[in-house]
């Protein structure tokens, strides 16, 4: 069984810098490996008119309300702490931004691009003795998204 194919692209076009592109596949010549992925999700959010004493609501309108995409990363190429916190903030600084696009593929399907805000990213659990002998703990990013993507 082969492994899942996923690239997750940053654009970085108006830092005058290539894409940050992270796969499903540990691979040292990658600036980091994605472990795990989740599609945001499409949150429906409801607009109600006052009823005052009346049961129930009714509804006016709706619209979905932004999202998370989510994905863990670690580099597994790192030599020492610097190099692998080098790595962490260049993923700091391409997701630090009001907005930028950022392309998931997953499979061979089509590429579907998010329209993304300043994100956040912070290490899952505590360092172990292993992750620090091999400079490679596991980071939880969070992007919020606008609901709907663009599929290319």
């Amino acid at each position: 069984m082969t492994d899942p194919a996923l690239t997750i692209s940053i654009d970085r076009t108006s830092l005058s810098l290539s894409a940050l592109v992270m796969t499903g596949h540990a691979d040292a010549s990658r600036v980091l490996s994605v472990s795990d992925y989740q599609e945001p999700a499409l949150q429906a959010r409801i607009n109600y008119a006052p009823t005052g004493d009346a049961h129930g609501d009714m509804p006016l309108s709706w619209s979905y309300q932004e999202s998370i995409l989510g994905f863990n990363v670690f580099y597994e190429g790192a030599t020492s702490e610097a190099e692998m916190r080098s790595r962490i903030a260049e993923l700091v600084a391409a997701t630090g931004r009001l907005t930028y696009e950022t392309t998931v593929t997953v499979n061979g399907a089509d590429a579907e691009t998010w329209t993304c805000r300043p994100g956040t990213i912070q290490p899952i659990g505590g360092r172990t003795r292993s992750d620090m002998r091999l400079y490679n703990p596991v980071w939880s990013v969070s992007l919020p998204v606008y609901p709907i993507r663009s599929v290319t």
